[in-house]
């Protein structure tokens, strides 16, 4: 996977305490999705509901979130009408201007999202019980267990050095750009194709997972004996630095 995807995840780590769902806002991830690691982002490979319909998926509402991150070496511009650079868009009004990015630096993210809604899973340990009883559940596997669902969210992800991107739209619309709340009415340009953007979009952009751990065989163990040898492991590789090992 590009480098871009693993910036991405590291971003998210740091300001979300959760992974990846790449590619943000066009991925069609879900709770009960289960896969592996893979260049350092998740890959889905299923959902439990499809393959063990027996176990029951409890989710909930939990609290929102917002994430406003930009990738070091990365420079904002504000300009006016005619090209002059303006200290802020409130000065303007309606008045057309342009907010322009310049990534100095390969591989750099901005995702600014002010509403992040957020779905998780809230029987966990009875999940994890059901799925440690099938005799095909491999340890490697890793199950969604939230969603960040993030609304009308700015996200710029520019994989060459040097690369410039523009958003142009009234000084209004854009002074609500900058915190995030994208609305329509916009104009994009970039220096390049290699360049992802959603901006004004809606979907999921972060995943929380976990995974199961054991010793030994459990198709010998009855259920009950399951959970004596079975632990649950709900936050790996948060606070690292490096990527995740691929599962394979």
């Amino acid at each position: 996977m590009s480098g871009l995807a693993r910036s991405y995840e590291k971003a998210i780590r740091k300001e979300l305490s959760s992974h990846a769902a790449w590619l943000p806002i066009t991925n069609t991830l879900k709770i009960g999705d289960y896969g592996y690691f893979e260049g350092g982002v998740f890959r889905s490979i299923g959902n439990i509901m499809n393959k063990y319909p027996d176990i029951t998926l409890d989710i909930v509402e939990g609290p929102t979130a917002k994430i406003d991150f930009t990738s070091a070496g990365t420079k904002t511009f504000k300009l006016n009408a005619n090209g002059e650079v303006t200290d802020s868009f409130a000065a303007l009004g309606d008045a057309e201007a342009s907010l322009n990015f310049e990534f100095t630096k390969e591989n750099s993210v901005i995702i600014k999202v002010d509403e992040i809604g957020v779905n998780q899973l809230q029987n966990i340990e009875e999940v994890a019980m059901g799925l440690a009883s099938k005799s095909g559940w491999k340890k490697k596997y890793k199950i969604i267990s939230a969603t960040y669902t993030g609304k009308d969210c700015l996200i710029i992800c520019a994989r060459e050095a040097n690369s410039t991107f523009k958003i142009s739209a009234s000084a209004d619309l854009l002074k609500a750009v900058e915190s995030g709340k994208v609305d329509v009415g916009f104009e994009t340009s970039s220096s390049n194709s290699s360049i992802f953007n959603s901006i004004g979009e809606s979907g999921v952009i972060a995943l929380r997972m976990f995974k199961l751990n054991w010793f030994g065989n459990l198709k010998l163990l009855a259920d009950d004996q399951l959970a004596n040898k079975v632990s649950i492991e709900k936050i790996f590789g948060i606070d690292m630095e490096k990527d995740l090992e691929d599962d394979f």
